[in-house]
């Protein structure tokens, strides 16, 4: 209890100081995170974030943050300003330090065998639920968790949202820190032209191409991903796939639950409450400003 009562009042600082947010919320993340475990620190973040977001719309009465009062564990943390925008915002923020930072190494190690073993997938499902309020950062989680078709599936959902520049931003760093070596997975996989998993994954990965302007992660991703089919089309042209026993894969194919285990069905409906959530705020924002 007393855990979760001080990462609210560092929740609760980072939403009144954004410049703290921006300037040493990062620093001050990753330092829980060596001092104390690193999967408990980031699994009690996500539920805190979570746990605020009804009220969130529910209370919006004016231009400025929504003022929370919440109560957990019997202890009142009084004038909590969490608005849906600081919760993305924060979302963001413990994204980038999950792909960048060395002191996590062994929370994206986890992340990648969500799908292994029974029960490996609580801390995915965990920070998926909290993760959703930023659509490029639940992209980038399933593709660290190698749960590719739910990937593809958000892809296509990018479609019905708004697309601001700072969405277009997101996507651009988070094609820069697929060239990083923290995805030096995903990139291997997609010589595994055999595999179930290759369709989804080669579709989330062009289906992220087009969300791009024409630019310089535009181009680098475009000629990556043309390797690739060169690659599947000179195998396929030489006779190498379909049981030729030459291709990369070797003819195997992935472990059943890589592709059957994850609750898809689940995490869109998710997505999908997440985003309808923002969207209402966002209109009843609209309204007030009108008046």
């Amino acid at each position: 209890p007393q855990f979760k009562m001080v990462l609210n009042a560092i929740l609760n600082v980072f939403a009144t100081n954004r410049r703290l947010l921006e300037t040493r919320g990062s620093l001050i993340i990753r330092k829980f995170c060596v001092l104390l475990n690193a999967e408990t620190v980031y699994i009690c973040l996500s539920e805190a974030l979570s746990s605020y977001e009804s009220s969130t719309v529910n209370n919006i009465t004016t231009n400025n943050p929504t003022t929370i009062t919440t109560i957990t564990n019997n202890v009142n943390i009084a004038n909590v300003k969490f608005s849906l925008e600081f919760i993305s915002t924060m979302v963001q923020t413990l994204n980038l330090i999950l792909l960048t930072a060395i002191e996590l190494q062994g929370l994206r190690t986890l992340l990648s065998e969500s799908f292994k073993k029974p029960n490996n997938d609580k801390l995915f499902y965990s920070l998926f639920h909290c993760w959703c309020h930023n659509p490029p950062s639940t992209f980038a989680l399933c593709l660290l968790a190698r749960a590719y078709p739910t990937a593809i599936s958000l892809v296509q959902k990018f479609a019905d949202l708004e697309v601001t520049v700072g969405f277009l931003m997101q996507i651009d760093k988070l094609v820069q820190l697929l060239e990083s070596p923290v995805f030096v997975h995903l990139r291997l996989q997609l010589l595994n032209v055999e595999s179930p998993h290759h369709a989804p994954l080669l579709k989330s990965c062009y289906g992220l191409l087009m969300l791009l302007p024409q630019s310089d992660a535009f181009r680098s991703w475009n000629d990556r991903l043309t390797t690739v089919c060169n690659l599947r089309d000179s195998l396929s042209g030489g006779g190498l796939l379909d049981g030729g026993g030459g291709g990369l894969a070797g003819g195997a194919t992935l472990p059943k639950w890589e592709v059957t285990r994850v609750d898809e069905k689940k995490l869109l409906k998710r997505f999908n409450d997440v985003m309808e959530m923002h969207h209402d705020a966002s209109e009843k924002m609209r309204l007030l400003t009108t008046r």
